[in-house]
């Protein structure tokens, strides 16, 4: 995947499970030939989740009207969700905040997330 994403672009696997790619993610980067860094994005402004601007976007996801917000936290993804499909990117200033925001989280694999 390091060859064809970059931190910060927004990604969408094959696979669309509730435990699988079923919201947008984050790629920040690879782990090893299984797992990758990500982040999660949703509509959802519950648990915690951080609010998202225009400004924090180059190239935004969707035309959904409602906000977008991130999951507070470092998820790991599974590379076996794929493949993927770049939707969306962050802006150089979308992923400085994002990444700010992150500061001092242990990254957790996304099936064992509890906020």
């Amino acid at each position: 995947m390091t060859e064809t994403f970059s931190s910060g672009d927004i990604i969408r696997g094959a696979k669309h499970g509730k435990d699988e790619s079923f919201h947008p993610i984050i790629y920040f980067g690879e782990i090893d030939s299984t797992f990758f860094d990500g982040g999660m994005i949703t509509h959802s402004s519950k648990f915690g989740n951080i609010e998202l601007q225009d400004e924090h976007f180059t190239q935004k996801i969707d035309t959904n009207s409602r906000p977008s917000y991130f999951v507070k936290n470092y998820l790991i993804k599974k590379q076996d969700w794929g493949p993927f499909t770049k939707i969306g990117q962050l802006s150089e200033r979308g992923l400085e905040f994002v990444k700010s925001q992150l500061e001092g989280t242990t990254p957790v694999v996304w099936e064992a997330y509890n906020p």
